[in-house]
Order: C-alpha cells, then sequence, then structure tokens
C-alpha cells in the first residue's frame, strides 16, 4: 500500500515539474512575431491617447478663458433677465392705447 502512495507522489511531483516548465518557458519566450505587434500596436495607442488628453487640456483653457471674457462684460452690455407675464420688453415704458 505504501508502495503505491510512493508512486502516486513521485508521478505527480514529475507531472507537475513538467507543467512548471512549460509554463515557464512559453512566459519567457515569445511565441510569434505577434506579441511584438501588439505591443507596437498598444504604445501608439497610448501615445493617441496622451495626444487626445493634451488637445482636450487646450480646449478646457479655451473655455475657461471665453467664460472669463463673457462674465466681465458690463451689465449694460448684457441681456436683461426675461420677466414671466410682461408684455412689455424691460426698460420701455407701456403705452396707454386708449389716450
Amino acid at each position: 500500500m505504501s508502495e503505491t502512495i510512493a508512486w502516486a507522489l513521485l508521478t505527480g511531483m514529475i507531472t507537475g515539474g513538467v507543467w512548471v516548465g512549460i509554463v515557464l518557458l512559453r512566459h519567457r519566450s515569445p511565441r510569434d512575431g505577434s506579441e511584438a505587434e501588439q505591443l507596437a500596436t498598444m504604445q501608439r495607442r497610448l501615445d493617441e491617447l496622451e495626444n487626445v488628453g493634451q488637445r482636450l487640456a487646450e480646449v478646457e483653457e479655451r473655455l475657461d478663458f471665453a467664460e472669463r471674457l463673457l462674465t466681465r462684460q458690463p451689465e449694460t452690455q448684457q441681456l436683461p433677465p426675461s420677466e414671466r407675464g410682461s408684455e412689455r420688453a424691460p426698460g420701455r415704458q407701456s403705452r396707454n392705447v386708449n389716450s
């Protein structure tokens, strides 16, 4: 009985060692040129993403500048707030139609 257990353990250790060796060899050596190609594609996409990030930052700066310019206008150049329910434009005197 003990010989069977020893044989099973030895066989398992040898099989496990072979599988570990196969896995290590696959990770160390490139399989083909596709890995290098994938790496180049990923690097290109990363560069494009960085470019988009820079362009977005520039657009945000321009938007902030435009917002600052719009808020600096004197009140006379800004549109008056609308009055709901009023038929006359703000700043105009109402005329008496009956007179």
